[in-house]
């Protein structure tokens, strides 16, 4: 088959890999036919690779063809080639298609002449090996490869035309280019200066010869490492010296050659001038140019790299220039200009991976600089810029929310860390992060006293980091603070409920039942006041404060339930409590008021004794057994056992007596129509209250019972006593009119021995007369004490 000379078909073979000690080649070297031996072309085989030897040390060689040149014409003669050097190893070096390009050694594909015009390796093709140390293109590298044995890829482009003017390429010329670019992707990275050779540069040879033989099993029969350089350097030397007027094409690619011989050997002053040279004889010669910039940036003259390149993407804008140029940038601390390099990169190959990565990274980089600054504002603008580039990228969410968090902005941390999270849910390491922001966050909210807000935060902590005890000892702080203030302000039932829930948290510990027990206690709750010191009780009874406070709960308990007339349970609890603490006295009182509100009045009256034999000047006591001697005489009242009611008040002290005992008195003293006595009870209330209701009236009762006995002196006197009274009673009480009836009754009295209680009361109710301005009334009662005097 034939493919037209004016089809220009360019496919790269691309070639990854790691050198490795491995088996190396042998075999004989071949005689010719008068019995000479061969030479080799050994020295000329690392020109085109730096100096260095550059061969597969792992087989098989993984070769991957593109679909279009399965179809091609071009296939049967790649893999004559394959075979052909495969033949030509006695099998040693042999390869293998895969249909995976990741997967392959070298890939065989169409594309365009990457390479420049004109510098081809021979007429119908040329190679050009890249190390990867040589094209550093992120602004962090991972050193994994060791330094005599790096990487490296080989891009061969093979331009297939005729040697006519138009006409067809042979297929002998398709095999003599698959062979000789085969030959240097093996390793033979050189010519031969034999013309009969595969690898001579114009090469028309079908096959390998004995001496492209004899030099791949020495090549590989050659370690890796040794060293080649001054090899290298001695045959380019020698072609500038012998070939001083050669034309400009040969020398620029002489030079060119020896100044990446002196790169690699790290003579770099050396190759610096060779690229200049080059520069002299072709200015726009890109391959001198970038390793011109290489060679600057290694010897630290970053700002003459930098000048080159600035001047090369202004002639010829490439991702891959703007990207290295952001990356000197970030070497010399420029960070500003290196993000608006890689932007330029990324304006022309928006997929670009070098400088996707390495702006993503400044961006990040800039944006924790703004926020160790507290430009807060910068910080969120940048780090947005970042998640517009990776919207999934959640190690950026997790170090943006480390970088907030450290700037104390917690709640704008938790977002960040909460994406982090939902885009990676098996993440252990950001959930400790957001668990320890949500720690810190919780301290935040406490500190301003928002403790519902601090209790979740500290729960969202301990439901991502359950060991995570910082946080529980904080949860149990914030539920402590939050009762407390809420026991302050009067908040009683939001105080227990924090509490409560503190006591979910920590159920063993007796010193938040203790605290509970207080706050039931305060808010009156006796039941659960007690049921909680009755557990700190039992489970510390040595502890003073236990007991106190369990006897205080059954004190409190039982008088509440007094209070509202649970007689029968209040003695219960205080007879329980009594076993507990037998000699306090303040128990025992209040049992005695409890069995006086069942009636029980033995039990109280024993109950009081035994406190006044303790202590005999016990206030409370003795009150208590006047209020028990009441009782008692209410109770004989409503039996009608007068005479004992009457028993009871009387033993009560004058000093102690109220005016209700008093006026008691008065009416048990009626009832039992001991006269003289009931009045003497009811004047002594009215005399002290003079509107007291229950005593006026029963001084009417009085009065209206004397009537009926007028006829005796003694109760005809006694008669004129209550109106007295009465006469007083009323004026005080300001009812004049009724006063001075009363006054006027008592004076019907004929009794000698009734004037002066008559004139004494006239005299009182003229003097009241008299203050408030009654002159008529006065001088109405003066005439009448006048008369009573003069009978």
């Amino acid at each position: 088959m034939r493919i037209l000379r004016s089809l220009f078909v360019v496919f790269f073979i691309i070639l990854t890999f790691t050198l490795f000690c491995s088996g190396n080649l042998y075999a004989a070297m071949a005689p010719d036919a008068s019995g000479s031996v061969y030479t080799d072309y050994f020295d000329h085989i690392t020109l085109f690779s730096e100096g260095r030897i550059t061969r597969f040390t792992q087989m098989p060689i993984r070769v991957y063809i593109s679909p279009v040149l399965k179809e091609s014409p071009y296939l049967p003669e790649i893999r004559h080639a394959m075979q052909t050097w495969h033949t030509a190893s006695d099998g040693d070096i042999h390869f293998e298609e895969t249909e995976t390009p990741q997967n392959a050694n070298i890939r065989v594909s169409w594309g365009h002449n990457a390479l420049y015009k004109g510098f081809q390796d021979m007429r119908l093709g040329s190679a050009q090996l890249t190390r990867l140390h040589d094209t550093k293109q992120t602004v962090v590298e991972s050193l994994t490869e060791t330094a005599a044995s790096p990487p490296f890829t080989v891009e061969i482009i093979l331009m297939l035309e005729g040697d006519g003017t138009i006409g067809e390429l042979s297929q002998e010329e398709m095999r003599t280019v698959c062979l000789h670019e085969f030959g240097h992707a093996i390793g033979l990275w050189g010519h031969s200066p034999h013309p009969g050779d595969i690898s001579y540069p114009t090469a028309t040879a079908q096959h390998p010869s004995a001496r492209d033989i004899t030099t791949l099993r020495k090549l590989y029969n050659t370690p890796t490492n040794t060293p080649q350089h001054e090899t290298a350097v001695k045959v380019l030397k020698s072609e500038i010296e012998q070939r001083p007027h050669a034309d400009k094409q040969k020398q620029l690619r002489s030079h060119y050659l020896l100044g990446t011989v002196y790169l690699d050997k790290g003579d770099t002053d050396t190759a610096i001038t060779s690229f200049l040279t080059c520069g002299q004889l072709d200015a726009k010669f890109r391959p001198a140019v970038e390793k011109l910039i290489q060679a600057y940036h290694e010897t630290g003259k970053i700002p003459e790299a930098i000048a080159l390149l600035e001047k090369q993407v202004t002639q010829t804008p490439s991702p891959a220039d703007y990207n290295k140029l952001g990356i000197f940038y970030y070497e010399k601390e420029e960070p500003e200009k290196a993000i608006q390099a890689f932007e330029k990169a990324l304006h022309i190959a928006p997929y670009h991976k070098a400088a996707r990565r390495n702006l993503h990274q400044l961006l990040r980089a800039k944006a924790f600089r703004a926020l160790a600054a507290k430009d807060f504002e910068t910080a969120t603008t940048t780090f947005e810029r970042v998640i517009r580039m990776d919207p999934l990228d959640a190690p950026t969410y997790q170090l943006m929310g480390n970088g907030y968090a450290h700037a104390g902005q917690f709640e704008t941390a938790i977002g960040y860390y909460q994406k982090a999270v939902d885009i990676n849910p098996v993440d252990a390491l950001t959930k400790q992060y957001l668990a320890k922001c949500y720690n810190n966050y919780g301290v935040a909210l406490r500190n301003r006293g928002e403790w519902d807000a601090a209790i979740d935060a500290y729960r969202n902590a301990l439901r991502l980091m359950p060991t995570l005890s910082i946080a529980r000892t904080n949860l149990g702080d914030v539920f402590t603070r939050k009762a407390s203030a809420h026991n302050e302000a009067g908040e009683l039932d939001a105080a227990v409920n924090a509490y409560l829930e503190l006591k979910e948290l920590y159920p063993n510990e007796i010193h938040i039942r203790n605290l509970l027990g207080e706050l039931y206690l305060k808010k009156g709750d006796y039941a659960e006041a007690l049921s909680a010191f009755q557990h700190v009780y039992d489970s510390t009874p040595a502890a003073d404060h236990a007991l106190h406070n369990l006897i205080a709960a059954y004190h409190h308990y039982a008088r509440s339930l007094s209070e509202t007339g649970v007689y029968t349970t209040a003695i219960q609890l205080l007879e329980k409590a009594l076993r507990l603490a037998p000699i306090d006295v303040n128990l025992r009182l209040s049992l005695a008021n409890a069995y006086q509100g069942v009636g029980d009045y033995e039990r109280a009256t024993v109950e009081l004794s035994r406190v006044l034999s303790q202590e005999p000047e016990n206030a409370r006591a003795k009150e208590e057994q006047i209020n028990l001697r009441i009782r008692r005489g209410n109770a004989f009242m409503e039996q009608r056992n007068y005479a004992a009611a009457i028993a009871e008040f009387e033993t009560i002290p004058e000093p102690k007596r109220t005016l209700e005992i008093d006026n008691t008195l008065g009416y048990l003293y009626l009832v039992t129509r001991e006269y003289q006595k009931a009045f003497a009870g009811f004047q002594t209330v009215l005399q002290k209250d003079p509107i007291n209701m229950p005593a006026f009236r029963n001084l009417l009762s009085l009065e209206s019972q004397l009537i009926r006995h007028r006829f005796n002196r003694t109760k005809a006197n006694l008669l004129t006593e209550v109106r007295c009274v009465f006469a007083v009673t009323l004026i005080r009480r300001k009812q004049t009119d009724a006063a001075v009836e009363k006054y006027q009754l008592a004076l019907k009295s004929r009794s000698e021995e009734m004037d002066p209680l008559l004139i004494e009361t006239g005299k009182q109710l003229a003097s009241w007369f008299q203050q408030y301005g009654d002159t008529e009334n006065r001088e109405t009662i003066l005439r009448w004490v006048e008369e009573r005097r003069g009978r």
